[in-house]
């Protein structure tokens, strides 16, 4: 055979060689990164997976928890009685409080005003109050001495005389059966009552008048 040919058969055979060997590679690369791509898709995958689990463990911890809160709230009788007991002592409290500022004040109805009467704490002003709880009073009160208009109460309250300078608005008890309501000043011996203060000194002169005038008292 021609030496020319036999070189030209070599070399296509090396040629081929080369092609076969380059595609057998090129197929063994396809094959790793396809390896490679699906690890990693596996693994991505597992890690979604464990993700989720623990985002419902957490979920359904937080779920327990608050259920076993409200079962806790719910089976703990005490605690509520305590919790309703307390509310109900505050509300007691605040009833009590509105009742107790209510008694530290009457109203004096004359000539179609009312007078608003801040009482002293004494046992006077408690005996008034109680007596007032049945029902308003009425005192036809007289004109006397240019200071006061005076009235008796037709009962007697508890007396703590003692020697006092009056002044415009101040209620007194004289004598243990009498109430006196001043528009002037004057020094006795009186058990004060409490002080109108919703009127000046004149405005309680020109409500009063220059005669004889109906007190009532009242709480409300």
């Amino acid at each position: 055979m021609n030496k020319k040919i036999i070189i030209s058969i070599i070399f296509v055979i090396i040629i081929l060689i080369g092609i076969i060997s380059s595609v057998l590679f090129n197929k063994l690369n396809m094959k790793n990164n396809s390896n490679i791509e699906y690890e990693a898709t596996k693994d991505e995958l597992s890690n979604n997976i464990i993700s989720n689990s623990n985002i419902e463990v957490k979920n359904n911890n937080k779920i327990i928890n608050n259920s076993s809160e409200i079962e806790n709230i719910d089976s703990n009788p005490v605690k509520n009685e305590t919790i309703s007991s307390n509310t109900s002592n505050l509300v007691q409290e605040q009833i009590t409080q509105t009742k107790k500022e209510s008694m530290d004040m009457i109203k004096i109805k004359v000539n179609n005003n009312v007078l608003e009467v801040n009482l002293e704490d004494n046992e006077a002003t408690r005996s008034l109050v109680e007596k007032l709880k049945n029902g308003d009073i009425s005192v036809n009160a007289n004109e006397y001495g240019g200071f006061e208009k005076v009235g008796n109460l037709g009962f007697s309250l508890p007396r703590n005389d003692e020697s006092i300078t009056t002044s415009a608005g101040d209620i007194v008890l004289y004598q243990g059966n009498q109430i006196s309501l001043f528009y002037n000043s004057n020094s006795w011996s009186y058990t004060k009552l409490g002080r109108a203060t919703n009127v000046n000194g004149d405005e309680l002169k020109d409500i009063l008048g220059s005669g004889d005038v109906t007190l009532i008292l009242s709480l409300d």
